[in-house]
């Protein structure tokens, strides 16, 4: 086909009469925005609430609730959207209720908020990727922080959540990566799915005993966070919670705890000892997957499978404590990347079986023995929710009975160790012995026995016995622990508790007088 330059001159007059059309239109469109820009900067965001933007100052009005607000995928329908990037602070009104959903999302100039005492709920992602805001104090009147409700909130540094909060909402403060430490009171009884992931410089957190539910991947990727303590009111860790904190060194597990989930600590690569409560039945694939250098891993009476990949790569484990009667199964690679060198103790009446087993039976399985030092009388050592039990080996002695009773005479946990201080039988319920055990020539046995409740009196019962069965000696006494709430329930609201302080890296326990003391009850000064 021939060229025709008439046809070509046509369409392209055509085109350009269209492009400039395109162009008057587009300029009209940019006129009609900033029309607005300069006096459509208020309106209404509730059914008795107006809003007013002016010299970057936007201020809530009026009574009851706001106006939640959603997100399409690329922008959110506030009436303020628009000017996201101008509102420097916002005040909300005396009246006001409730902060709706994404109301201030994307306001990445936002360096400060004001929030009323009449609000009670903060909805989801109320402020979220709001890259400017520095601090935020909740009032009292708040019960419940939103799915998302500070997520990317980059520059945010510190936040009071006060005693009126019940819950935090899944990923209520992800990615803040300037938050360094949060103290969350005891009003607060579950932690949401992602609540704090990625918060890459949160170095501490205080979770009260009111907390009965960790979120999954609560704590993900927190990887300046160095310890924590979980209190005896958690009953499951779930998945992934501490996934990937690299600078965990160590975790408290209490001995509410049944389960321990999915991937719960992999890749904790600074995570060097771990106990597992006599409560856990049950440890996740890849619960401890990537956990280089751990090197001492203590399992309660319970545990009864190591799923897949559970110790998967944690190739400096030197030794496993195990006080489980009957070998726990082992599935897929478990254990994989474990030294055969590896010392697994056992109890002893049940060596045989372990040393039979196709998997445990491949490492360097042992005894369960005491630790032996020096002493005449038995000695007591309690902590806020541990008790160390000194006593002298007694001479005819082939069994040694420990028996720990609460105020009111019920056995909390009977042991058996045989003459030479192996362990040979624990009750069921018994909590778990720490430290790994050794023999050595000096009389004296020693036992820390763990999963006791703070604060509170109990009585013990260590009674040698012949071959026989017979009682030569018998030694009894009392101890309480420390730290916790009173036991006595009249005074409990009357007068403030002693709290846990977790300052770097070391666990306090503060008085409502302002006294701190260390775990083993001395006064710091």
């Amino acid at each position: 086909m021939l060229f025709d330059k008439r046809r070509f001159a046509k369409q392209f007059i055509t085109n350009q009469m269209f492009n400039t059309m395109k162009t008057k239109l587009l300029l009209a469109a940019m006129m009609l925005s900033m029309s607005l820009s300069l006096f459509a900067q208020s309106g209404t965001c509730g059914t008795n609430l107006t809003w007013n933007l002016s010299n970057g100052v936007l201020t809530i009005s009026g009574t009851g609730a706001m106006t939640n607000y959603t997100y399409d995928g690329s922008i959110y329908n506030t009436p303020w959207y628009s000017y996201r990037e101008s509102i420097k602070t916002v005040k909300i009104g005396s009246s006001v209720t409730s902060i709706g959903e994404q109301a201030f999302a994307d306001c990445s100039s936002l360096t400060s908020i004001t929030i009323p005492n009449s609000v009670t709920s903060i909805g989801d992602g109320a402020f979220s990727s709001c890259s400017s805001l520095t601090s935020v104090t909740i009032p009292n009147s708040v019960t419940s922080i939103g799915e998302n409700a500070f997520a990317e909130c980059s520059s945010l540094t510190s936040i009071t959540i006060p005693n009126s909060v019940t819950s935090i909402g899944e990923n209520a403060f992800a990615v803040c990566s300037s938050l360094t430490s949060i103290e969350i009171p005891n009003s607060v009884t579950s932690i949401g799915d992602w609540a704090f992931a990625l918060c890459s410089s949160l170095t501490s957190i205080t979770i009260p005993s009111s907390v009965t539910s960790i979120g999954d991947g609560a704590f993900e990727s927190c990887t300046s966070l160095t310890s924590i303590t979980i209190p005896n009111s958690v009953t499951r860790i779930g998945e992934g919670v501490f996934y990937h904190c690299t600078g965990l060194t160590s975790v408290t597990i209490p001995n509410s705890v049944t389960s321990i989930g999915y991937a719960a600590f992999y890749n904790c690569s600074s995570l060097t000892s771990i106990t597992i409560p006599n409560s856990v039945t049950w440890i996740g694939d890849n619960a401890f997957d990537g956990c280089s250098s751990l090197k001492n891993v203590i399992l309660g009476t319970s545990v009864k499978v190591l799923e897949d990949s559970a110790f998967y790569r944690c190739s400096s484990i030197e030794t496993i404590t195990c006080y489980s009667m009957r070998p726990p199964t082992v599935n897929t690679d478990a254990l994989y990347g474990l030294d055969y060198s590896t010392i697994v103790y056992v109890p002893a009446d049940y060596l045989e079986t372990y040393k039979m087993h196709n998997a445990w039976g491949l490492y360097d399985v042992r005894p369960l023995g005491a630790v032996k030092v020096e002493t005449e009388e038995v000695t007591i050592t309690p902590s806020d929710n541990t008790v160390d039990i000194v006593w002298p080996e007694i001479t005819g002695a082939t069994t040694y009975e420990l028996i720990i009773r609460d105020t009111d005479g019920n056995i909390v946990c009977t042991l058996i160790f045989d003459a030479q201080g192996h362990l040979t039988q624990i009750a069921f319920s018994a909590p778990a012995r720490t430290n790994v055990p050794e023999q050595t020539q000096a009389a004296g046995f020693s036992f820390t026995v763990t999963g006791l409740k703070e604060n509170t009196e109990y009585t013990y019962t260590l009674t040698a016995k012949d071959s026989k069965g017979k009682a030569i000696d018998t030694k009894t006494g009392t101890f309480k622990t420390i730290g916790g709430t009173p036991v006595d329930e009249t005074e409990r609201d009357a007068a403030p508790a002693p709290r846990k302080l977790l300052k770097n890296g070391i666990l306090y326990i503060l008085t409502p007088d302002g006294t701190a003391y260390d775990l083993q009850g001395q006064r710091i000064d």
